[in-house]
């Protein structure tokens, strides 16, 4: 059967669509019984494992069986607690029949074309649910759109984890999460140049960093006349292609580089050009980055203020799109933008503590060394 989740805060369990709510000491019963399943524990063993400084009695651990009991029967087809004449309780687990969804073509085909319209749109909760209930739904996320959760939740450290997937099915993965950690970004360019070119990078993979990656590098290098003409080429092949995920991307590229020219006329082009795009293609991530650039705009306009709230609002909305990777970039550009533009501000320290936080939280300095020591390895 799938696991069970245990929630330490309301003492909640959730299984498929099943939530079960209990009591501290339940929730600490079940949760025990759960870790051990078809072993037989006594109410002795079972009272020094959930009442150890207390003395309770024997009645404690058989009312507490007896509630637990009556509040899992909806999970009743999985699992059950079993009572053991003179020895005591055993959790017992069942098998859970396949669905035979999994091996519909055509459920598959919907669920993956659902699944990157999710992804396309920034529903980051929605894409964890699919994620979660993949037996209910009965269909099986394939690797590519599973290494995307992954990154989207902040969880990097899986990248290196996981010793069935080769280089470079998550190469791509890799160099963006290297970019976000690694502080000299003509290195990072560097390494996304060779990737370009190598013959096993997947295709998929190949065209977003032709496109977009290496633009996005580029700007923040500071190479405003490669950036230049590589958005000229990715513009042309995305509008020809009708890559419709990448157009709002390589609108915002114009405008970024607008901000690095300090053209406040060409900035107020790009605004209109890119809030129009967004009208057409309203997705939640790119809003979001459209809102902290309208932020740098207020920066370099000596608006401090009125910068700070835009910031404010795009980074809710990152959060609601549950898309860590942008959280971290948009730090990186508004510490860039603030650098370049030479201003000593209170904003800079606000999130350069920001930073710290997050590199912390989401252990990036410890997958510094260990990530460049693959990319070295399999991109010299």
């Amino acid at each position: 059967m799938e696991k069970i989740k245990f929630s330490n805060t309301g003492h909640k369990v959730n299984y498929r669509s099943e939530e079960i709510i209990f009591l501290p000491k339940e929730f600490q019963l079940f949760r025990f019984l759960y870790q051990y399943p078809s072993r037989i524990f006594s109410r002795e063993e079972l009272l020094d494992a959930v009442w150890p400084m207390e003395d309770p009695v024997d009645r404690t651990v058989d009312d507490h069986i007896y509630r637990i009991r009556k509040k899992i029967e909806p999970l009743s087809s999985v699992i059950n607690i079993e009572t053991v004449r003179g020895q005591g309780y055993l959790l017992l687990t069942k098998e859970v029949h396949e669905s035979p969804l999994l091996k519909d073509d055509e459920v598959s085909t919907q669920f993956n074309n659902l699944f990157h319209k999710y992804h396309r749109f920034g529903q980051g909760d929605a894409l964890k649910l699919f994620q979660e209930n993949q037996d209910v739904f009965g269909f099986q996320i394939d690797l590519p759109n599973l290494m995307y959760l992954h990154f989207m939740k902040g969880d990097f450290s899986w990248f290196l984890e996981k010793r069935d997937i080769t280089f470079w099915e998550k190469c791509f993965y890799l160099l963006h999460i290297y970019s976000l950690i690694e502080l000299d970004k003509t290195k990072c360019l560097d390494y996304f140049t060779v990737a370009l070119s190598a013959e096993k990078m997947p295709e998929y993979h190949r065209l977003e960093i032709k496109l977009l990656s290496r633009l996005s590098l580029l700007i923040i290098t500071n190479q405003l006349g490669e950036a230049l003409n590589l958005l000229r080429q990715s513009k042309i092949e995305i509008y020809e292609k009708n890559i419709e995920g990448f157009i709002p991307l390589i609108t915002l590229s114009e405008l970024y580089i607008a901000l690095l020219q300090k053209d406040f006329q060409e900035i107020e082009k790009r605004m209109g050009d890119t809030e129009e795009k967004l009208v057409n293609f309203p997705y939640l991530r790119e809003n979001a980055n459209f809102i902290i650039a309208k932020g740098i705009y207020c920066m370099l306009k000596n608006n401090e203020s009125k910068a700070e709230d835009y910031f404010n609002e795009g980074f809710q909305l990152l959060q609601e799109s549950k898309f860590i990777p942008g959280m971290l970039l948009n730090i990186n550009i508004i510490l860039f933008f603030l650098e370049e533009s030479g201003m000593n501000s209170r904003l800079q320290t606000y999130y350069q503590e920001r930073q710290k936080k997050y590199m912390k939280e989401y252990k990036l300095n410890e997958l510094h060394s260990k990530i460049e020591l693959q990319l070295k390895h399999h991109l010299k």
